[in-house]
Formats: structure tokens, C-alpha cells, sequence
């Protein structure tokens, strides 16, 4: 610390404690930077969501995983690993661009919201999850992945949907009553259009892994259908966390009201060795280290210096007032600085003293 402050610093810190004010205040909030902060805007592809809305939509999701992970494990009875890859914001049209063009895709109606929303599940997973539930659990390496699903593929297929299809039900309902619903079922990506390319979609990536195959599943939700319950979904998920905090305390202040603790009042202290003690005789008087009539008292609480209070009487009982904490960590810094402050003036005052004797020295000669 000695290495950075300079003595004007330290002045100001101690001005600033002695003042009452936090002298742990970081420094970096007191400097206005001139430099101008700014981002890229792209008027093409406008920010719809906001930061909040954004982590919100992504625990919307993340809580969703938990149970589909289980149930899924449960329908293909093999280990399976579901991870929310990513949540982007793009246009449809780079969402289509962004697919292999044959791939397995569904339409979801959402009423009571209008429009629809995508569900693509790309062949490198689609067809395992399909081996899976027909119970062989190997891809045949002559199988081409890019080829279209043929139609009792897609029928099988439509088993795993149903179950994502299920927990995105769930999840939503904490939000509001959307019945997602299966529409349309196709393999060409070009075939559906359910927005214009120009629009904006938030894309919902999930990882899932089986065996040591994985794949990517995509949920392309478009914003202006669903733009009116996000801020419905940051009340829900924010609300929610505080609500458990809330609840999280009243638990931990029900299980620790019943403590009992230990106070002393010490009105006064002082130092005195071991010979003294012994020595000791009647009529012998002890000087404390403050004055008969002040009345400031410290607390000590399970042996720990925590309060300053004044002593008196309430209801003809003896009885303190608190005033107000015991900061050490405060002290301990404020004394640093008083400490480093001398030690500089110090300092200061030797190097005045050998300037003033060389130059009296060289005046000499």
C-alpha cells in the first residue's frame, strides 16, 4: 500500500474516514473516464430483447432441460445429455441458412399467441434417436445421414417430439397457458416459411449427446409472437429467485432465533501485569482507562468486541443503549494510514534536514 498512496492520497482517505464517510469506497468509481464508450449497432438486425429478458429466456429453458433429460434417458434407455448450447438473436432467414437443408423439421402452433414457432432436430442425432427407439442403437455406417427421413422414420420420430413437446408445455405454463401443437412435419428446410426472412428470431440451441454420438436441436421462436411475455417471463424467473431468497432467510432466522448468546457490558478496562495482581493489598486502588464519569460502554457478545453503547438505568435496572458497531477492520485501516502518513512526514522531515546541511556544507567550501 505504502508503494502506491502518495501523501496527498492518504490525506484524503483519512479526511474522508474521519468524516464518517466508507473509506473502502472504490477509487475507480471517483474517476470519470474521457474516454467515450460506445458499441456496434446494426440498424439491419435490432436488439429486440434486453439483457434481462434475455437471461431470463435462457433459465426458462435451462429448468426445462432438468426433467427432459430424465424422461428422455427413460424412453431411449440409454444415458442422454441435454445442454442449452446457445440463445441467439438472428433473422429467420439466417436460421434457415444455418440448418442442413434436409433435416427433420416440425411446425408448433402456440394459441392462444398467433403465428407459429420451428423445431429442426439435425441428422447427426435424429437418426440415432431414431435407431434407439427401434432398438438396434447403431447407426448402419452405409446410412446417409443427408438423405430425407422416409415416412415410417418420421412417424417414429414423432415420439421424441411429442416429449419435447410436452416439457416445453411445462416449462411455459409457469409463464402462461401456451398449447403447443404439431402442424406440419417436413424434411426440407426451404419448405418452411413461417415468417418473413427479414424478421427476427431468438434460436435456442440444445447439444444432445448419446453414446459418444451428438447433435444439435434448434427451437426458432419469433420474437414478435412471443415479445409480449417477455417481460411475463423475467417477473416469473426474478420473482422467483427472490421469493427463495425471502424464504431462504425467514428459514435460516427461525433456526438460529432460539440461540442464546452471551453479553457483557465492560464499562471499563485496563492493563496490569501478573506482579501487580499478586502483590495486590487492601486499600490498593486500580486506575481504568477512561474517566470515572463517562458512560460509553463497549459490548462483547460470545466474547467479541461488536458494540459501542451507553450505560444507564431504564426502569430502575441497570441497562445499556447501543450507539452504534464496532468496525476493526476500519480502525485497523485508519491506523495503516495514520501510521503511513507519520512515517512519510518523517521521512519528509529527514531529507529537508540532509538537503539544508549539503547545502550548508557546500556554502561552507
Amino acid at each position: 500500500m505504502a508503494e502506491f498512496l502518495s501523501q496527498d492520497e492518504i490525506d484524503a482517505l483519512l479526511d474522508i474516514a474521519e468524516q464518517g464517510e466508507d473509506i473502502e469506497q472504490d477509487s475507480e468509481e471517483q474517476v470519470v473516464s474521457k474516454e467515450k464508450n460506445y458499441s456496434i449497432y446494426d440498424f439491419k438486425k435490432p436488439n429486440r430483447i434486453s439483457n434481462e429478458q434475455f437471461k431470463a429466456f435462457s433459465t426458462l429453458h435451462d429448468k426445462m432441460l432438468r426433467d427432459l433429460i430424465t424422461d428422455l434417458s427413460a424412453m431411449l434407455r440409454k444415458i442422454v445429455d441435454v445442454k442449452l448450447y446457445s440463445i441467439e438473436q438472428m433473422t429467420y432467414g439466417e436460421f434457415i441458412l444455418s440448418i442442413p437443408q434436409l433435416t427433420s423439421l416440425n411446425t408448433l402452433s402456440i394459441k392462444p399467441l398467433d403465428g407459429r414457432i420451428v423445431i429442426e432436430c439435425n441428422p447427426g442425432i435424429s437418426h440415432k434417436i431414431i435407431a434407439e427407439l427401434l432398438g438396434s442403437g447403431a447407426v448402419a455406417a452405409s446410412d446417409n445421414l443427408d438423405r430425407e427421413l422416409t415416412e415410417i422414420e418420421v412417424e417414429i420420430f414423432d415420439h421424441f417430439y411429442q416429449l419435447l413437446v410436452s416439457h416445453m408445455y411445462d416449462a411455459w405454463d409457469e409463464v402462461s397457458t401456451i398449447n403447443f401443437k404439431i402442424q406440419t412435419r417436413d424434411t426440407n428446410a426451404n419448405a418452411i416459411q413461417i415468417i418473413s426472412d427479414h424478421e427476427i428470431v431468438l434460436l435456442v440451441v440444445l447439444e444432445i449427446t448419446i453414446d459418444e454420438e451428438s447433435g444439435f436441436l434448434s427451437i426458432c421462436y419469433p420474437i414478435s409472437y412471443i415479445e409480449s411475455l417477455l417481460n411475463k417471463i423475467v417477473e416469473k424467473i426474478f420473482a422467483e429467485g427472490k421469493n427463495k431468497k425471502i424464504s431462504r432467510k425467514k428459514d435460516i432466522t427461525t433456526l438460529i432465533s432460539g440461540a442464546k448468546m452471551s453479553i457483557q457490558a465492560v464499562m471499563a478496562e485496563t492493563e496490569i501485569s501478573v506482579f501487580d495482581i499478586l502483590n495486590l493489598k487492601e486499600d490498593d486502588v486500580i486506575v481504568f482507562n477512561k474517566n470515572a464519569n463517562s458512560a460509553s460502554t463497549k459490548l462483547y457478545i460470545n466474547n467479541k468486541e461488536k458494540f459501542v453503547a451507553t450505560s444507564g438505568l431504564s426502569n430502575n435496572r441497570k441497562a445499556v443503549q447501543i450507539q452504534g458497531n464496532i468496525d476493526h477492520e476500519k480502525q485497523e485501516t485508519l491506523e495503516t494510514l495514520r501510521n503511513m502518513r507519520e512515517e512519510r512526514r518523517v521521512q519528509a522531515k529527514e531529507t529537508k534536514s540532509n538537503i539544508d546541511r549539503l547545502l550548508s556544507e557546500k556554502d561552507i567550501f
